[in-house]
């Protein structure tokens, strides 16, 4: 049923899917809501009207009207179009200037998509499509660059999307693309201390509290690692709970298991 139904997806990615369409398949509605969510973090419906803005985005970024990029991705209604975009962006796509100092863009992975947001030397963000605090963070970013916000890419965004993919095929867990940092000095620290944990090993938090000389300072770590918003890069998924169990992770839990098995491969 998942498999079928993401070819479907891919074969054609601006299809407005209904729960009426799943029934003409034969497939229960609830069932695959339900197994997409478990799976994929999200249901199908979602995932499908992610890959319409998705491709809106890329109208977008070579260019189109925001009229045209509508149409591209299946909306009818103007509205519609910029209510979705700015529920998953945090603004409207009239808000993106061309020619901008920060440019966002789209990344595939093998756990769902990314955003990217790169100026010409460093990568800002990099977070999963989806994810609840990722319309707040770009509207920071868009606010902190007086609004030179706009689609399209940088050479850190090829880099960074050739490093990603490196990490997922298993050939290399180096990050070098250079970053920029929004954050207190005490919230840098505690990202510069996620990116000395080897991948496939973890900290608890009140470990890496310790490895700052800050061993009272538990929640503060918590609450800096909660933070980040350059995803596996700065690797906020490698810190458990204190009993190893998984905690909260911004991406969803789903994802921090797959990147800490994924990583499993890196030991020794």
């Amino acid at each position: 049923m998942v498999q079928t139904l993401l070819t479907q997806l891919e074969a054609d990615t601006s299809r407005v899917w209904r729960e009426a369409d799943l029934s003409k398949m034969g497939f229960d509605p609830s069932t695959v809501r339900r197994s997409f969510k478990r799976r994929y973090g999200m249901t199908f419906l979602e995932m499908a009207r992610h890959s319409r803005l998705r491709d809106s985005f890329d109208s977008l970024s070579e260019g189109a009207r925001v009229i045209d990029a509508q149409q591209d991705a299946g909306f009818a209604s103007a509205s519609a179009f910029r209510e979705a975009f700015a529920r998953l962006l945090g603004l409207a796509p009239a808000a993106f200037s061309k020619q901008a100092l920060l440019r966002a863009d789209w990344i595939e992975t093998p756990l769902g998509s990314m955003i990217a947001v790169c100026d010409a030397s460093n990568l800002h963000l990099l977070e999963f499509v989806g994810r609840k605090a990722l319309p707040g963070e770009l509207k920071k970013l868009w606010q902190g660059a007086n609004g030179s916000l706009g689609f399209g890419r940088f050479a850190p965004t090829d880099q960074i999307e050739r490093e990603l993919q490196a990490y997922f095929e298993g050939t290399d867990a180096r990050f070098q693309t250079p970053l920029a940092l929004h954050g207190s000095a005490f919230t840098k620290d505690v990202w510069r201390a996620l990116r000395d944990i080897p991948a496939g090993q973890t900290r608890s938090y009140g470990a890496l509290a310790c490895d700052l000389g800050r061993p009272q300072a538990t929640r503060a770590v918590a609450r800096a690692n909660g933070a980040n918003q350059i995803a596996i890069v700065i690797p906020c998924h490698r810190v458990l709970g204190a009993d190893g169990s998984l905690t909260g992770y911004g991406g969803g839990l789903w994802r921090k298991q797959r990147l800490i098995e994924l990583e499993r491969q890196y030991l020794g």
